[in-house]
Formats: C-alpha cells, sequence, structure tokens
C-alpha cells in the first residue's frame, strides 16, 4: 500500500527521519478520509516495525564504528611497539660493532 523510501548516509544505509515524516503524513492523509481506521492501525504498526528497525541499524553502526577505533588502536600501538624493537635492536646492532660499548 505504502512504498517507504530509505534515505542513504554516506556510512550505512539507515532509515531517516524523513521517512517517519512520510509515515505521518500517510496517517493524517487517512484521518480525513472516512473508514480509514484499519489502515491507520497498518501504518501505525509500519511505523513502528520502522523505528526498531531505526534502532537495530545504528546500534549495528555503533559497534562497527566501535571495532574500526578499536582496530585502528591496535594498529597504532603495534606501530609503536615495531618501532620501538626496531630501535633497540639498533642500539643493540650498534653495541655489537663498537670497539667501547657502553
Amino acid at each position: 500500500m505504502l512504498k517507504l523510501v530509505k534515505m542513504y548516509t554516506s556510512r550505512s544505509h539507515v532509515l531517516n527521519y524523513e521517512l517517519y515524516k512520510v509515515l505521518e503524513m500517510k496517517i493524517d492523509e487517512l484521518r480525513s478520509t472516512v473508514g480509514g481506521v484499519e489502515d491507520i492501525n497498518e501504518l501505525h504498526t509500519e511505523n513502528k516495525r520502522l523505528w526498531s528497525m531505526l534502532v537495530v541499524f545504528k546500534d549495528a553502526r555503533a559497534k562497527a564504528e566501535y571495532k574500526i577505533d578499536m582496530a585502528r588502536t591496535i594498529q597504532m600501538m603495534s606501530d609503536k611497539a615495531r618501532k620501538q624493537a626496531e630501535l633497540k635492536l639498533k642500539i643493540c646492532e650498534d653495541m655489537a660493532h663498537a670497539k667501547h660499548p657502553i
């Protein structure tokens, strides 16, 4: 009966606030007609379902962003550890080749 529009964001596909506005507009249209009670109930049910989907999508997006941030943190930590290990190796090599080790 009602074609729902999905608004796309740059990071993920989520149902937007515009969808809520479209549904509210359709509910108002149905209220102005006679015998639209079943349709109004159907739209309210659909509206609730879509909002619950939006919460799930936002939760999944937040979890994905957290995992990306953690991966970046781990990468930075491993880069720092690698640089420290390379520095220690260089110091050891320099000491091994030096005539008078410190």
